[in-house]
């Protein structure tokens, strides 16, 4: 399903709890806005939390630069899958959704049902393993 048909379904999906839910509004606690943005807020949440995907490293597919980069694009390209062999499945796919796809902590916690504090904590261990992998000039995976 494309972003925009995802979307449009969080949006629908939001605004009929809303209109469900309209008796429940108390103007006294918050304005009508915010109320209406809570509900989105809560849709968008609960639609990436269904869409939990999980990314292999067989699944990575080639860059563009390393097809028409030569051999320092696939070197590169080799190394990034060797250090992410480094470490566990969860924080490769938090390192792949930050730097492969360009999510922002915040994104990526919504999306995998965290909090964005941990999903920082993590990146920041997933990153120093990687690097003293690099640094110790590790033996790498098969």
């Amino acid at each position: 399903m494309s972003c925009d048909a995802d979307a449009e379904d969080v949006v629908a999906e939001a605004f009929l709890k809303a209109a469900r839910s309209f008796a429940a509004y108390d103007p006294t606690r918050a304005k009508f806005s915010t109320w209406v943005l809570a509900i989105a807020k809560n849709c968008m949440a609960s639609h990436y939390r269904k869409e939990k995907t999980t990314i292999t490293l067989d699944e990575i597919p080639q860059s563009a630069s390393a097809i028409s980069g030569g051999q320092d694009a696939i070197d590169d390209q080799d190394l990034a899958r060797r250090l992410l062999a480094t470490i566990d499945d969860e924080e490769c796919e938090l390192v792949l959704l930050k730097y492969r796809d360009g999510m922002r902590n915040v994104d990526i916690a919504n999306k995998l049902g965290m909090n964005p504090s941990t999903v920082s904590t993590k990146l920041a261990n997933a990153l120093s393993k990687m690097r003293e992998a690099a640094e110790r000039g590790m033996q790498w995976p098969t």
